[in-house]
């Protein structure tokens, strides 16, 4: 790299001018190019490397001297593809290049740059050709710089920057609002044994904390790759820490160099085939190797700025307090308090998310907001949960945890801002305990002192504590699911079924949530003549009852009887 920078700074020093083409089909002459790790400099700006296509160099007179381009070979990106293949034959399709560069700059704001280059190789694949990335107004910005397809003869066909396209998509799982985008484009014609390769860069100015940074790379997928690289490019003053997680020894390399006044960290691995999906597998991060990097030296700083952010938020209100007194009014122990406020809650506050910026976004909004409102996030609710507790004289703290099924287990060791659910910890005076008020947009149907199965045996992180700690699994009798049948013969040979099941847990939970969602009668008719059928084509509804499925504080039951006619021929 160094004798390429020389050569060109002599070139145009002998009065060299350069004709800079992008991808974007924009050009730019120059008299002045100077090559840096970070991107290329002109007399007019900083590009990225990626968004520039070819540089020609050209002497006084217009005679051109030689052309330099900034993408990877395409004859090298076909012989990746021909070698990888050869490795890799039944692969739906491979990862050629997976190419990551986060960067944390002087003035704290940071961006994330990646380049790909994949294989197609199946039907199944061709959907790599559509490109979707996030982005938050007045937050972040994402710039394409480039996209094309490689056609296995060695044409090239780049995207249309006409055809980028900006959407704000509703959210399908929930009820959502925020400032988020998504930009997105589509490659067209991707067939089988094309190569599509792309590059952006996402670039956050405005973090919600600029002291915190991190970093984090999957080294596998389920695609195999060739060449994977994460580099960390930090001021050279940067506290930073890292940690290789799942991966075996040499399977990923790493490096530290200081140019100037940064420092560069570089992880790279080569050649891994690909991980074989289960069924109820653990989140990937639990067990595809993975590097994590952290500037935070403890848990302090974040400690501190959730905790600021809690503290201001969980106010008892003349409202709230008003609230407590009429819930609880005749309640005669304390877990008869918790249990009110905590149907009441789950009951009461719809599941809407409306973020804004960091306050919202870390510790949710204050407790007589979302009260007034009626609706709310998980950490919304987690802090009128700990207010409505509070103005019953009971400790509880808002916690967050990334839930077992989406997220990888917490390293105490790694400091982060980690999760993607806010649920309590209530502390009595002997004892202590989580609950999760969060429900769905069809309310809450967790029976005191049940919670999510999901939100169990993670951590939690508690800011108003200062602690971590691993949330206990419930032992087996908490998911107890129990069933009575009482079968007779009558005199005409039919069988006669008497059935009634009771529930704990999340499987309760789901039910209650079942049922009250098919409110109609014909509805919960009709489903439970399906139930029946599946025990006999012949089978006929004679009674049916739901027990409790409108009263959240006492135990659910289904109970029905069903004959199944001419059972035994006399």
């Amino acid at each position: 790299m160094k004798r390429i920078i020389a050569l060109l700074s002599l070139v145009l020093s002998l009065g060299t001018a350069a004709l800079v083409e992008f991808h974007t089909g924009k050009t730019l002459e120059t008299d002045e190019l100077i090559f840096e790790e970070s991107g290329i400099l002109t007399d007019e700006d900083t590009f990225a490397r990626a968004e520039i296509k070819h540089i020609v160099f050209t002497l006084e007179g217009g005679r051109e001297t030689g052309a330099v381009s900034t993408d990877e070979d395409v004859n090298k990106l076909l012989e990746m593809a021909r070698d990888a293949y050869s490795r890799f034959p039944d692969s739906k399709g491979i990862l050629l290049v997976d190419d990551g560069r986060n960067t944390l700059h002087e003035d704290r704001t940071r961006n994330y740059s990646y380049r790909m280059a994949y294989l197609v190789l199946s039907e199944a694949r061709k959907d790599i050709g559509t490109f979707r990335h996030y982005y938050k107004e007045g937050d972040n910005e994402v710039k394409i710089h480039f996209a094309r397809l490689i056609k296995p003869d060695g044409r090239v066909i780049e995207l249309d920057p006409a055809s980028i396209r900006i959407e704000s998509p509703p959210r399908e799982d929930i009820v959502f609002f925020g400032k988020t985008k998504w930009i997105t484009f589509t490659l067209p014609g991707v067939e089988i044994g094309d190569i599509v390769e792309y590059s952006y860069e996402n670039i956050r100015f405005n973090p919600w904390n600029k002291d915190f940074f991190s970093a984090g790379y999957f080294f596998q997928g389920e695609d195999p790759y060739i060449f994977s690289r994460l580099i960390v490019d930090v001021p050279a003053s940067e506290y930073i820490k890292w940690k290789i997680y799942n991966a075996p020894d040499g399977m990923i390399s790493s490096s530290e160099e200081t140019k100037g006044n940064r420092k560069i960290y570089t992880w790279i691995s080569k050649d891994a085939p690909p991980y074989v999906t289960e069924p109820n597998s653990p989140p990937i991060g639990d067990f595809v190797p993975r590097v994590d990097v952290t500037n935070l030296e403890s848990w302090d700083p974040l400690f501190d700025w959730y905790a600021s952010f809690e503290e201001e938020r969980i106010k008892v209100t003349p409202q709230i307090q008003t609230l407590v007194d009429s819930l609880t009014r005749g309640t005669e122990t304390k877990d008869d308090t918790v249990a009110v406020i905590y149907h009441w809650l789950q009951q009461n506050i719809r599941y809407i998310s409306i973020k804004g910026g960091a306050a919202s976004g870390v510790s949710g909004h204050p407790a007589q907001f979302t009260l007034e409102r009626g609706f709310g996030d998980c950490s919304d609710k987690s802090i009128l949960f700990a207010a409505l507790l509070e103005a019953a004289g009971i400790d509880c703290d808002p916690v967050s945890l990334g839930t077992n099924d989406d997220y990888e287990m917490l390293d105490p060791e790694m400091p982060s801002t980690y999760g993607n659910h806010a649920i309590n910890k209530v502390f009595f005076s002997d004892t202590s305990f989580y609950l999760d008020a969060t429900g769905g947009d069809f309310g809450g149907f967790a029976r005191y002192p049940s919670f999510d199965a999901h939100d169990q045996g993670v951590y939690a992180v508690n800011s108003r504590k200062r602690e971590i700690e691993i949330i206990p699994l419930r032992s087996p009798e908490h998911e107890l699911r129990h069933y009575n049948l009482d079968m007779e013969i009558d005199t005409e040979g039919n069988l006669i079924i008497n059935y009634q099941s009771f529930y704990e847990g999340d499987y309760e939970t789901t039910l209650r949530y079942y049922w009250n969602y098919f409110s109609r009668e014909e509805d919960r008719r009709l489903s439970f003549e399906q139930m029946i059928k599946r025990t006999s084509p012949d089978a006929v509804l004679l009674d049916y009852e739901l027990i409790n499925v409108d009263h959240l504080s006492k135990p659910f039951s289904i109970k029905m009887s069903y004959k199944v006619p001419g059972w035994v021929k006399f």
